[in-house]
């Protein structure tokens, strides 16, 4: 849901070219509810999902009809919404003092899970959803063929939103941490022990004698499983066979730190932990005192440390990823790092950089950076600058960036203006030092139109020669929106615009795969559809057609604002700047959608009824 006074989803608002007279537009379609209309929300999938306090709705874009209505899900709030990333399901969370919890395939418009229907009593306890399977895990009590309640574990595939089978647990014996399915078997932590069973029959296969695991992992490369603990501040790791259940580890290898992540590499077992010193007292300044990640590698035969020392960090690992010949990784508080699987550290010293690297990146010549205050293309192999030094700017909350591939040459938009990188001889130019992004915002996205550099916020589009010089700038304060407001707004959205051009810049969240291409927002579309279309599933394949239909960037921007007669939308064209198209809606506080890609505006009127306009003609 959008409302003047929380705008860090809207897209840029923009000041009319002109004067236009605005016309109330007919909505193409509507729909009317006997409740009133709590809240909207756009997914992914290009599902508009809506409460009504009587059911939950969904639309799908240029349908007369209502896509689904679920009369049995009522009264939900947003904070009890769970969409999953990269799927086309949204969890709807437990409220209340009862855990009732329901599973929607948005794509399908169908329930998939619903605790209440599937006789979990009182809810469920804990649930998780097991990667790249698509299983939905529950643990609490369900009732069973002669109608009483046992405790258990109950799996679920989401694809065909059947339950695959029931494990009975012993109340004593609970599952207390994240399962794993391999192949088929499911291997559960609980209080007690470990225990492996059949997906088909049920039956136990083995036990393993580790208590309170907190997370299970299989290596799909062969029969080993592996169990992490929590154990005061630090973690216990185990080995188990995956055909006995015996423990290959039986006193479990100490880690300190709380488990971060791990990642199976060709050499041994990954694993990063975090130890927070930042409430123990005593140490002084002593650089044990900085809380900071420790990262281990462990033999995956004995469970021994490969690693003599733990390679320094001086703070949370942020970015993690797993080469051919080493590990790299970056640190919050700035600083990058290599190094091989033997311990070794492969560049003669850490690199320095600013803190909070927003962005690493693959490119030609090696990698590259962009923290808050500085960037650069670092040689992988020397880990020093690519060019020689690397651009410093002034501390910059988010830093857009965008590749123009005709002329070989990154952009970087940060405090100090926009920079060119030259992607072959690494020479920089700030082109404009003067970008003036009213209402104190910075520039979120950049993108390379036919004949010019085009700088959004949201309220801000500037179009620059390939010179820097600015040929045109408009902007507009939405209605009702406080200059605090504005500001808080614009630092929301920022702080993730930096990332937004690679679909895995956050962290390393591809496991295993090696840092990353630096991505134009059409290879992410492109690579999203593929993924989506190898999945065996009607709903992935809906995912598939929309992410291939909207890969090429749109020519035109939606924009909510003040317009005569009112509060308005209108069309605005990313070449010209020119307002191509108008819709009064005559509402000083709308509750509004914005479908860019279907071209499709939802708009709630009257209370009980959402209108929805075609934005493309």
């Amino acid at each position: 849901m959008k409302t003047l006074s929380h705008l860090k989803h809207a897209v840029m608002v923009v000041l009319l070219i002109g004067t236009t007279f605005a016309v109330a537009q007919e909505p193409t379609n509507q729909y009317h509810f006997d409740g009133n209309v709590k809240w909207m929300m756009l997914s992914d999938s290009g599902v508009l999902v809506a409460s009504t306090g009587e059911a939950l709705v969904g639309i799908k874009p240029n349908q007369s009809e209502l896509h689904f209505k679920f009369d049995r899900v009522k009264n939900v709030k947003e904070e009890h919404l769970e969409p999953v990333p990269n799927t086309p399901y949204l969890i709807i969370k437990p409220r209340g003092l009862f855990n009732h919890t329901v599973v929607v395939d948005i794509v399908k418009g169908k329930i998939i899970f619903d605790s209440k229907a599937e006789d979990w009593q009182n809810g469920v306890t804990s649930r998780y959803f097991i990667y790249p399977e698509m299983m939905f895990v529950v643990n609490g009590m369900h009732k069973d063929g002669g109608g009483k309640y046992t405790q258990g574990v109950g799996l679920y595939d989401m694809k065909t939103a059947k339950l695959v089978n029931i494990f009975k647990r012993k109340a004593s014996n609970i599952m207390v941490g994240v399962p794993d399915v391999k192949g088929n078997t499911i291997i559960i932590p609980g209080m007690k022990n470990v225990t492996a069973y059949d997906l088909g029959s049920g039956s136990e296969k083995w036990t393993a004698e580790v208590k309170n695991a907190t997370r299970i992992s299989s290596n799909d490369e062969n029969n080993e499983i592996y169990a992490f603990r929590t154990k005061g501040g630090n973690t216990v790791v185990y080995k188990i066979d995956g055909t006995s259940g015996n423990l290959l580890w039986a006193e479990g290898n100490k880690l300190k730190g709380n488990l971060a992540r791990y990642e199976f590499t060709p050499a041994g077992l990954a694993v990063v932990c975090n130890v927070d010193n930042s409430g123990k007292k005593g140490l002084g300044k002593l650089a044990s005192a900085k809380s900071q990640s420790k990262i281990y590698l462990l033999d995956t035969n004995t469970g021994a440390d490969l690693w003599d020392k733990s390679p320094k960090t001086k703070g949370y690992v942020s970015h993690f990823y797993v080469e051919n010949d080493g590990i790299l990784f970056g640190i919050g508080s700035g600083g990058i790092n290599k190094i091989s699987f033997d311990g070794v550290p492969q560049w003669k010293k850490p690199l320095k950089t600013g803190a909070n690297i927003q962005l690493m990146a693959r490119v030609p010549k090696g990698v590259i950076y962009i923290s808050e205050s500085d960037a650069d293309i670092i040689d992988m192999n020397s880990g020093e600058s690519v060019f020689g030094k690397p651009i410093k700017y002034k501390r910059s909350e988010a830093v857009a960036s965008a590749f123009d591939e005709k002329r070989g040459q990154f952009l970087m938009s940060c405090k100090d203006g926009l920079y060119t990188v030259n992607g072959n001889d690494g020479s920089y130019e700030l082109i404009n030092n003067e970008l003036n992004f009213e209402g104190k915002e910075a520039a979120q996205s950049i993108e390379i139109r036919e004949n010019a550099i085009l700088l959004s916020s949201d309220q801000n589009m500037i179009w620059l020669d390939f010179d820097g010089k600015e040929s045109n700038h408009v902007y507009h304060r939405a209605p009702g929106k406080s200059a605090f407001g504005a500001i808080l707004a614009g630092a929301l959205t920022a702080a993730s615009a930096g990332v937004a051009i690679t679909s895995s810049a956050q962290a390393g969240m591809l496991k295993g795969a090696g840092v990353p291409p630096y991505n134009s927002t059409v290879q992410y579309h492109e690579a999203n559809a593929e993924n989506f279309a190898a999945v065996a599933d009607a709903g992935f394949q809906e995912l598939a057609k929309r992410f291939k239909a909207t890969k090429a960037t749109a020519n035109a921007s939606f924009i909510l604002t003040k317009i005569d007669g009112g509060v308005g939308l209108i069309k605005v064209d990313k070449d010209s700047g020119e307002t191509l198209k108008e819709i009064l809606v005559k509402d000083k506080k709308p509750m509004y959608e914005v479908d860019e890609f279907e071209g499709v505006l939802y708009f709630k009127a009257d209370g009980n009824t959402i209108n929805a306009y075609d934005l493309k003609n």
